[in-house]
């Protein structure tokens, strides 16, 4: 009787454990199932993205071309005719910003309206510093590109001009020009107040 209830023990316990078993496997392989469908969702993914990437690329690469053809197509224009694109603010904003050792940056707030009746593309706002009285050009100029301007948009542009902590800035203006090109559109000569003036030197 003994060995009876023994057995049936033993057989129970084998039974049990080849259940428990059979359940981990089943598990296991649950898991390696998910894991794989995962691995292929994240291939496809990384496959839409390397897509996403390339249709990207193409289109920077279009808009470039598109920009340039607009370039070139406003350079043509204010050969033939005078463009309608001005400078309807100016707004010195100075400050002593010195960088790089002994340079000093000089910021104005210029603002560009494109009057015309088609968008423009490739206008340069340069900004420097200027005796008042020779025009000699004092310390270094700068320029900032201006991507599409379209038709009746107005925006305003950060432009700059540097020169060092040593140099002279005795009747100062800062002339701000607009062109595409060599070609220029409009220009404005902007003399420093007393206040601005010291701006420049005051750290």
């Amino acid at each position: 009787m003994n060995k009876k209830i023994t057995l049936s023990i033993v057989l129970i316990v084998i039974i049990s454990l080849t259940l428990a078993t059979w359940l981990v496997n089943y598990q296991i392989s649950d898991v390696q199932s998910q894991i794989s469908e995962v691995k292929i969702e994240n291939s496809e993914l990384q496959n839409q993205t390397s897509d996403l990437q390339h249709q990207l690329s193409d289109l920077q690469l279009e808009n470039r071309e598109q920009q340039d053809r607009l370039t070139d197509f406003t350079y043509q224009l204010a050969v033939r005719s005078h463009l309608s694109v001005k400078i309807t603010a100016f707004k010195w904003i100075g400050g002593f910003n010195p960088i790089v050792g002994l340079t000093l940056v000089h910021s104005v707030n210029v603002t560009v309206q494109n009057n015309d009746v088609v968008p423009l593309s490739g206008l340069i706002l340069a900004v420097r510093l200027a005796n008042k009285a020779t025009g000699a050009e004092i310390g270094d100029g700068d320029i900032t590109l201006i991507d599409r301007l379209n038709a009746g948009e107005s925006r305003e542009i950060i432009g700059r001009a540097y020169t060092t902590i040593s140099t002279a800035l005795n009747d100062v203006v800062v002339v701000t020009t607009l062109k595409v090109g060599n070609i220029v559109l409009d220009e404005w000569t902007h003399a420093l107040t007393t206040s601005e003036s010291q701006l420049l030197l005051e750290p």
